[in-house]
């Protein structure tokens, strides 16, 4: 990495932000905090527009999802204007009301004050009754529910629509599909849970968080694609539209979002001509993008993760790079030496947040990687021909499930070294 490098504006200002994020020395108020004139505590009902895909949480009674309120109201029937974001925790039996293999009757029948079973997903229009904590908004009942009956409505609808329809295919292909949902579209409830505290010990929950790597491999069937037509402005048309397709129906999360600014910056600099674009002053400019677009991220461990990793692999893993060549092959080295850096940046934080890290990561990304990229692989082609045949969705399950089996028991492996604690 140049000296000069250091210097530039755009490093200077993202270094400037980073200090008054993260210094502790400035207060800086949450704009994106519920207000309205009811107080937080006395609110029973809140009105607005899901506008996170539900999570389901660890231990799988609710489901977390990104709300933005528009009214709320009190025991009194007293109603108030509201803005701001707010964090829903809707019960599992709510939000599973359409999952495949998870029907709940409660959430099916007309219920005394209850709505029918409704497709929580961004977009959709709610009107929820629970208890306002600290940590959110706890639902007890849904009261009204409705798509919007505008383009954006209705996109959001498709959008739903589509991903109920894709993880029904995923769950008829057992364990191997629901991981397979995970790496595809973020949601993780047919992931075992023992499989995903496999990844996690072993140091390897970031290839389960949508993040660069996955938009990375549709950028790169995108440019596959692209090239055989020959033509270099479709290329870049069918990048970008593969992109923003991806993120549209896996959902925003703050990892995929600077994976998106940064390919979108990438590709915009190929567009201007530039044979070697500056990755470390492509990495600063999103992160001042998605700081004022999205500051809500800023605080979320997510976040400092996605670019704490990347600032690591693009300052250190060069010096990483030259020791590992000495005693193994250029592409094992290369790995180690990003997998090395990732790790030198985002451990404080780790240490920090979690008390504990894994430096077992280094050597099981580098194992475990190709593999998972195998997996995705395979699994868009045998889900494209499932869809055209579907006669090939069962034997194409038993591919899949071959494929989870083998990744599995590599991940397991590692997971058996120690963390070290703080």
């Amino acid at each position: 990495m140049a000296v000069k490098t250091f210097f530039k504006p755009v490093f200077l200002a993202a270094l400037i932000c980073s200090f008054v994020f993260y210094s502790g020395l400035f207060n800086l108020p949450d704009k994106t905090s519920p207000k309205s004139l009811i107080k937080n505590e006395d609110i029973v009902e809140l009105s607005g527009k899901i506008i996170s895909s539900p999570a389901k949480t660890g231990k799988g009674s609710y489901y977390t999802a990104n709300f933005s309120i528009t009214s709320a109201a009190d025991a009194r029937s007293f109603q108030s204007t509201a803005r701001g974001r707010v964090k829903l925790y809707i019960p599992s039996s709510l939000a599973e009301a359409y999952s495949p293999g998870k029907l709940f009757s409660q959430s099916k029948a007309q219920n005394k004050g209850q709505t029918k079973a409704f497709l929580y997903e961004a977009g959709g229009h709610c009107t929820f009754r629970g208890t306002f904590t600290e940590n959110g908004f706890y639902v007890r009942e849904c009261t009204a529910a409705s798509w919007p009956s505008s383009w954006r409505g209705r996109l959001a609808h498709l959008r739903a629509l589509c991903r109920l329809q894709f993880k029904r295919l995923m769950y008829s292909w057992g364990s191997g599909g629901g991981l397979l949902l995970a790496l595809l579209c973020g949601a993780r409830e047919y992931t075992d849970t023992a499989t995903q505290e496999a990844f996690r010990r072993a140091g390897l929950s970031h290839i389960l968080a949508l993040s660069g790597m996955h938009l990375s491999m549709f950028s790169a069937i995108a440019m596959f694609f692209g090239n055989r037509a020959g033509i270099k402005k479709f290329t870049f048309i069918l990048r970008i539209t593969t992109l923003i397709v991806f993120v549209w129906f896996a959902g925003f999360s703050p990892s995929l979002t600077r994976a998106f600014i940064c390919a979108m910056l990438m590709i915009v600099a190929a567009i201007a001509g530039a044979q070697k674009p500056d990755m470390f002053s492509i990495l600063c400019f999103s992160f001042l993008i998605q700081s004022a677009v999205c500051p809500q991220d800023i605080n979320n461990i997510a976040f400092m993760l996605s670019y704490g990793a990347l600032v690591g692999i693009l300052l250190t893993s060069s010096l990483f790079n030259r020791f590992y060549s000495r005693f193994s092959p250029r592409p094992i080295a290369s790995s180690l030496a990003a997998a090395s850096g990732a790790q030198t940046v985002t451990a404080p934080i780790s240490l920090k947040f979690f008390g504990s890290f894994s430096p077992i990561g280094i050597i099981s990304s580098t194992v475990v990687s190709p593999f998972v990229s195998i997996f995705i692989y395979s699994g868009l082609v045998l889900i494209l021909l499932s869809l055209i045949f579907p006669l090939l969705s069962k034997p194409s399950g038993i591919f899949i499930n071959l494929q989870y089996t083998v990744i599995t028991y590599i991940v397991n492996i590692f997971s058996l070294v120690p963390n070290w604690h703080f």
